[in-house]
């Protein structure tokens, strides 16, 4: 069952790939209709011809994107920071020198 769901979405998935990836013109082609043809009268000539029609399919077209940008000015306020120095312990070294020296090292108390 998912199998074919999945099939069934690829080939939708793909046919509107195609739409929107073929140029409007190529498909145009493969229709039946023809466009109205004007014709042209020469210089001077005045001349009355039926509406000139395009396939509305030729002008469908993703609107192009507008970015709508806003100006947000944002309240200013000091910021103070205030840090305590840690205390740090202070690490000390004390050599004894009344150890043996193949023993390992004893802490006297």
């Amino acid at each position: 069952m998912y199998k074919h769901f999945q099939k069934i979405l690829a080939l939708i998935l793909l046919g509107v790939f195609t739409l929107n990836t073929v140029p409007r013109e190529f498909i145009h082609i493969f229709t039946n209709h023809h466009d109205t043809q004007d014709t042209h009268a020469s210089a001077g000539d005045a001349m009355f011809s039926g509406e000139h029609r395009h396939c509305d399919f030729l002008q469908i077209g993703v609107e192009p994107f507008d970015q709508y940008t806003t100006t947000f000015i944002a309240p200013v306020r000091p910021v103070i920071w205030v840090f305590q120095p840690r205390q740090l312990p202070e690490t000390s070294y004390v050599t004894h020198r009344d150890l043996s020296p193949r023993a390992p090292p004893v802490e006297v108390a």
